[in-house]
């Protein structure tokens, strides 16, 4: 892989990421407008009243039911996992280029990044 497709990888995987995530949020915030925070769109009830904007308890039966904060949160999830993502990128850009150094820097720094998240909560 040269030096321009690896530079073109990356910052596609960043891209998309981020867009994908503003489309989100943009789209909770719209359905927001439409039904307020705690409604549905599928015109259900929510599933836990009055939650928390923090509060990602139960996202994947709240995003069935359309609600406008969980379709926000999935937008939120989306952005903080753009960066881990460009960083797995990296990973396989390295490792295709047989650059057997920055492949295991990378790696070193994708473990920790991914330990940061899911052990030291």
């Amino acid at each position: 892989m040269n030096p321009e497709r690896f530079r073109v990888m990356v910052s596609t995987v960043l891209l998309v990421g981020v867009s994908v995530s503003a489309l989100l949020i943009a789209a909770g915030f719209a359905a927001a407008f439409a039904v307020g925070w705690q409604g549905s769109l599928a015109g259900a009830a929510p599933a836990v009243p009055a939650l928390d904007a923090t509060d990602f308890a139960d996202l994947p039966s709240r995003l069935l039911t359309m609600e406008p904060l969980a379709i926000s949160q999935l937008g939120l999830l989306t952005l903080l996992a753009t960066p881990v993502l460009r960083v797995a990128a990296s990973v396989v850009g390295f490792a295709l280029e047989g650059d057997r150094l920055y492949t295991g820097i990378t790696l070193l720094v994708l473990c920790v990044l991914l330990a940061s998240i899911f052990v030291l909560r």
